[in-house]
């Protein structure tokens, strides 16, 4: 029996420019497994079981210094469960492994 695999991730509003783009690919260098739909006015990013998004991947890509709570702006919704959420890193994972 072929087992369906689980994604959990979030969608970006495009609007947000070189900061949504930074966290697209600051979430594909830490995730080895993330990709990357897009739908014009917004991008899903996800990957299988757990996604991680670190702010100092983050800065490094902008070259400036950036707060974790300024996802709100860009993260129109998320799906799977949010593990973690600090000033450092947000973790969504899946809790089921069904």
């Amino acid at each position: 029996m072929e087992t369906k695999q689980a994604y959990v991730g979030m969608d970006l509003d495009t609007t947000g420019g070189e900061v949504v783009q930074a966290i697209i690919d600051a979430i594909k260098q830490d995730n080895k497994d993330a990709v990357v739909e897009d739908y014009m006015v917004y991008k899903k990013v996800k990957a299988p079981k757990q996604l991680v998004l670190r702010r100092e991947t983050v800065e490094d890509l902008l070259g400036s210094d950036w707060e974790m709570d300024r996802i709100h702006i860009y993260m129109s919704s998320y799906f799977g469960f949010i593990k973690e959420w600090d000033e450092d890193q947000l973790i969504i994972h899946w809790e089921n492994e069904e």
